[in-house]
């Protein structure tokens, strides 16, 4: 019986020991189980981020002839987006609308001066867009424009636009203003660069829905014969909603965060 006692007394420990550890007392005891016997800390899962999936893009954008500035943009992880810009429309853009106006017949060679006066300080416009990503990179929007411009107008410009002599008592020139109301369309592709540049590229077009101008004149010149200053501002304002469209090509590059 000692033995059998001694020689069974290395087994029983280990068996022991097993039991103690909640593990089987053979060789196959995994680590896992060892570890937390042993009062080993648990590992936590990574956690979930998310904005993992959300992009959020920041770009200089320029869209010929309408605009020029800074665009942000939205993407959810299912590929709705939202963007908006905050641009300034420059003379030479404008110029260029003109151009095509003026090749259109749309205003004779006596209007011309005004609209080049008009024109000259450029125009600030907002854009507001959603749109989807049909698929990787390729992307369809549609959204809303405002754009306004205010300039100075000389008497004698408005005269020749206007084909008549008026008395500006005093007036050296005659400030107006333009707020346009226009939605848009864009169908581009985007070019994401090592994760983080971001390049669009874009064609579009944009159609005004509707336009107000007004001239700040004393109130005296709209009594003048004809009141040729309501004849601008209707002038401007049925021009615009009959031509007051233009295709656009897009072209932005940013940082992806």
């Amino acid at each position: 019986l000692l033995l059998v006692g001694i020689l069974m007394g290395p087994a029983l420990a280990q068996a022991q020991l097993g039991r103690h550890l909640a593990l089987p007392s053979s060789a196959s005891t995994s680590e896992p189980t060892l570890g937390r016997a042993l009062g080993a800390p648990r590992v936590a899962p990574p956690a979930l981020d998310p904005l993992r999936d959300w992009a959020f893009d920041l770009s200089a954008t320029t869209s010929m002839p309408v605009s020029i500035g800074l665009e942000a943009q939205v993407e959810t992880p299912i590929g709705v987006f939202a963007n908006l810009s905050l641009c300034h429309a420059p003379s030479a853009y404008l110029e260029t609308v003109a151009a095509m106006l003026r090749g259109a017949d749309v205003f004779g060679a006596n209007v011309d001066p005004m609209i080049q006066e008009a024109i000259g300080q450029g125009a600030w416009n907002v854009r507001l867009g959603v749109g989807v990503r049909l698929v990787e990179g390729l992307e369809l929007s549609i959204g809303y424009t405002y754009l306004t411009a205010s300039a100075s107008l000389s008497p004698t410009t408005i005269e020749a636009a206007t084909g008549q002599r008026i008395a500006w008592t005093g007036m050296t020139e005659v400030p107006m203003s333009i707020d346009v109301h226009a939605l848009h369309g864009r169908l581009g592709y985007r070019i994401l660069v090592e994760e983080h540049f971001v390049v669009r590229v874009a064609i579009g077009w944009t159609h005004s829905v509707s336009t107000t101008a007004h001239v700040d004149v004393p109130p005296r010149v709209r009594e003048f014969p004809n009141d040729p200053a309501t004849q601008i501002e209707d002038a401007v304002s049925e021009g615009f909603g009959k031509y007051g469209f233009t295709p656009e090509v897009l072209l932005s590059a940013g940082y992806r965060f």
